[in-house]
């Protein structure tokens, strides 16, 4: 069933937030200022609050997926299964770690930027996005490495939302309590560059990450990837140049984005956790297998939530 977009922008000194949440739940909508001043751009640096940024959860619709409805046909686990790898007969087998499986694309040339700088910019968004997807305190509920990763100006309001968890999944992962790691994620996607109307570079990264949980799970749950929570993440981070934008204004700004969830638990998914299904599920890895492939668009998961 096809996502319901809202759209959020960035608050800034002058410029108010208008939120959107996921359309499993309420929206509250506040409008934006219009942007000024971004004629004197060429002369004059620009404030944060100039800056026509959008958050990340902006756009960020989240789809999630109940492995009950999702599954289809149950069958008897394989007894072949790998009982000490979580990614036994799921694609998720041949998929490298995460900060592997990320391609990064030969930089070049891109408006005022020189191939050299988008270069730059593709390695510090790769670190930022590995950050906030996949760094164990991250994942614990400490988003200080992420913060710091963005541009000054920005790292306050980013670390309020994260914290509020109402948009903490919209920036960065963090695991439901009594949850860790079974094993290190992995993960497949791209990055692609464009420039925008001030002539920021434009980083959008399309990733499927794969956790592999440890914790509470029903006996009851069987089959492939019944451990495996599969996060598909659609983001987009902004880089200002240097020349005519101030100094607080430099760094990864995180643009529009949306998401799509599969085999999680839904109340702590909407409370900006991963965890796994705290009701039965079998095999449901079946059927379902192109939730795991990165072409696949959010809006053909299967629904739940």
């Amino acid at each position: 069933m096809p996502t319901q977009p809202g759209y959020r922008y960035r608050r800034s000194a002058v410029t108010e937030a208008r939120h959107g949440q996921d359309r499993v739940v309420a929206v509250r909508r506040r409008p934006r200022r219009k942007l000024i001043g971004v004629l004197v751009v060429i002369v004059l640096l620009v404030p944060a609050g100039l800056l026509a940024a959008k958050s990340l959860y902006g756009t960020m619709t989240g789809t999630v997926v109940d492995p009950e409805t999702a599954a289809q046909s149950p069958v008897s686990p394989s007894p072949s299964l790998n009982p000490n790898d979580p990614f036994d007969g799921t694609p998720a087998a041949k998929y490298l770690p995460a900060d592997q499986g990320i391609v990064v694309p030969t930089a070049v040339k891109a408006g005022v930027w020189s191939a050299k700088e988008v270069g730059t910019v593709l390695t510090k968004t790769k670190e930022v996005l590995l950050a906030a997807r996949t760094d164990p305190k991250v994942l614990g509920g400490d988003p200080t490495s992420y913060v710091e990763a963005l541009a000054p100006n920005v790292r306050e309001q980013v670390k309020e939302a994260i914290v509020s968890g109402t948009d903490t999944l919209g920036y960065v992962t963090n695991l439901g309590a009594g949850y860790t790691l079974g094993a290190p994620i992995r993960g497949v996607g791209s990055l692609a560059v464009t420039t925008g109307s001030l002539k920021q570079l434009i980083v959008r990264a399309d990733v499927v990450w794969v956790y592999p949980l440890a914790g509470p799970l029903p006996e009851e749950s069987t089959g492939a990837g019944v451990r495996l929570v599969v996060l598909h993440t659609v983001e987009s981070y902004e880089w200002f140049p240097s020349k005519g934008f101030a100094d607080e204004d430099q760094g990864a700004r995180p643009g529009e984005g949306e998401r799509a969830v599969f085999n999680a638990d839904c109340p702590k998914y909407l409370k900006g956790a991963l965890a796994l299904p705290a009701t039965p599920v079998q095999d449901p890895v079946e059927g379902n297998e192109a939730v795991f492939v990165a072409t696949t668009p959010l809006t053909s998961f299967p629904t739940g939530c």
